[in-house]
């Protein structure tokens, strides 16, 4: 029986490639569904990530700690987003990012060997997961653009744009942390932001 909560994946899988029944079966095999605590990790250094997390219901949020344990928040991954820390699961090296599940809910997970296994069962899900990859280089390249080349009410806006549904969801210093300023100054752009707009 191919649990109910894989019809969100198999959907998310099928805008870009085609799966056949037997595909959908054997992918169901491989593909564990966990449910998330708040403030729960998924990820933690020093441990390597072994898995990647497939978002059904909640948020989730991938950060790093500076030297000063301070934490800076490089993404977040809603309903429909994958998240992992990347170039630990690529490498098998320990973790540098922390992956922090932000509310209650549920991810799907995928372990690194079920992957492998299933990219020689089913051709096309390599054809999946490099588009995937693609998308995570373009988003990464452009959010280190925005970071270095924009005001911070550009970024917050673009911010709203990638995550319309975020603003109510996570707390205002997390989303500070993401566009790379303190809360006091996110306060102040949302105020300049909102005095434009009037």
């Amino acid at each position: 029986m191919v649990h109910h909560m894989f019809d969100v994946i198999v959907e998310k899988m099928r805008e870009h490639i085609t799966l056949s029944d037997d595909d959908i079966a054997l992918l169901s095999t491989c593909l564990e569904v966990r449910k998330t605590r708040k403030s729960q990790l998924l990820v933690e250094p020093p441990y390597p990530a072994n898995a990647e997390f497939f978002v059904t219901k909640g948020c989730l949020r991938h950060y790093f700690l500076d030297e000063n344990g301070v934490e800076h928040t490089t993404a977040f991954a809603i309903e429909g987003w994958w998240m992992t820390d990347l170039q630990s699961f690529f490498t098998g090296a320990p973790s540098k990012y922390h992956v922090e599940a932000m509310e209650e809910g549920e991810v799907i997970k995928l372990r690194k060997e079920g992957r492998e296994e299933l990219f020689t069962k089913i051709p096309a899900l390599n054809i999946y997961f490099r588009i995937l990859y693609q998308n995570a280089i373009i988003s990464q390249n452009e959010r280190i653009l925005n970071v270095l080349s924009t005001t911070a009410d550009e970024r917050y806006l673009r911010f709203i744009k990638k995550y319309p549904a975020l603003e109510n969801r996570v707390p205002q210093y997390l989303i500070a942390s993401y566009l790379g300023i303190t809360p006091e100054f996110l306060s102040k752009v949302k105020t300049r932001i909102a005095a434009k707009k009037s």
